[in-house]
């Protein structure tokens, strides 16, 4: 019996000394980033230029925005990248597609027909039912889903982040000026709703009261209006792109910025991240278990670009 105590004494001194040293590991290496990602391309000469969704399954998604003439973009449509690589149309007709996610249940959210005076919140069922959520004035931008999938809505004109429940009805969510000019949206591991401002590169916290407070601003990357595109948090980290500075930034929740990848080349460049290079990279997304970035890009032929994380 005394025997059988001081082994388990034993188990349980070991558990927790390798406990530790994985703790000590993954803070040395940053909240458990690799130090030295790689960067890879996935799909080349790729129409897909704007927000990126990865799907349970390790599918990419990818809007096509296109490029701005009049009112709003020329891209319509949605592609589906597989874990293989192969590229298909996943949702067609569209008019301008800007954000995008997925939810729990396969239903695609995508905004849709903008033409900077308001835009539709269109969700797409599994079996291609196309559905006006709702109607959100302004020019709707990124989009972020709750546990219990509820829509968020970032808007470039409006000083607002609007909230969607499943059955369509709509409030706003948050009011600040420094929200005019969002873009990348997307919730940390604390509930908070994290903005991306594409015109003054500021990351600006909202908590579920509605309060909206700023993390940092990323210096020196706006560029005749264009700062940073969308955003996405891995764990404690937010991962920005400088989409006129072709850079991908790290900012952490407490306001350290961080360049993470990118020469600031205008190239489609593989490699160490501190040697790649992107071409205006835009859309950005983690996958599932924040294993990987996927990111597009806005320039040249465009690509669709893969950073390891661990």
């Amino acid at each position: 019996m005394k025997t059988a105590i001081k082994n388990l004494r034993t188990y349980a001194i070991l558990f927790f000394i390798a406990t530790g040293v994985s703790f000590i590991c993954v803070s040395c290496h940053g909240d458990g980033i690799d130090p030295d990602p790689e960067v890879e391309t996935i799909v080349s000469d790729f129409a897909g230029n704007d927000a990126v969704t990865v799907d349970r399954r390790g599918n990419v998604y990818v809007s096509e925005y296109g490029q701005f003439v009049n009112t709003g973009g020329n891209g319509t449509r949605v592609f589906k990248i597989s874990k293989q690589g192969d590229v298909s149309e996943f949702i067609t007709g569209l008019s301008g597609p800007l954000g995008n996610a997925i939810d729990t249940y396969g239903n695609f959210y995508v905004n849709n027909d903008n033409n900077t005076a308001r835009g539709d919140v269109l969700k797409v069922a599994p079996d291609g039912t196309k559905t006006v959520l709702a109607t959100i004035e302004g020019w709707p931008t990124g989009l972020a889903l709750d546990h219990d999938n509820n829509v968020y809505v970032s808007n470039f004109i409006t000083p607002t982040v609007h909230k969607i429940t499943p059955e369509g009805e709509v409030s706003v969510y948050a009011n600040d000026s420094r929200l005019a000019g969002g873009v990348g949206i997307d919730f940390d591991r604390n509930g908070n709703l994290v903005v991306g401002n594409f015109a003054t590169a500021d990351i600006l916290s909202i908590t579920p009261n509605g309060e909206v407070s700023l993390i940092a601003n990323i210096p020196n990357v706006v560029v005749n209006g264009f700062g940073i595109g969308y955003i996405t948090v891995v764990r404690n980290s937010v991962f920005a792109t400088g989409i006129a500075v072709n850079k991908i930034f790290r900012v952490t929740l407490d306001g350290q910025v961080e360049e993470f990848a990118g020469t600031g080349d205008a190239a489609v460049v593989d490699g160490p991240a501190a040697e790649a290079s992107f071409n205006g990279p835009n859309g950005i997304t983690s996958d599932l278990y924040g294993k990987a970035l996927y990111i597009s890009e806005f320039g040249g032929a465009g690509a669709v670009r893969k950073i390891s994380l661990r």
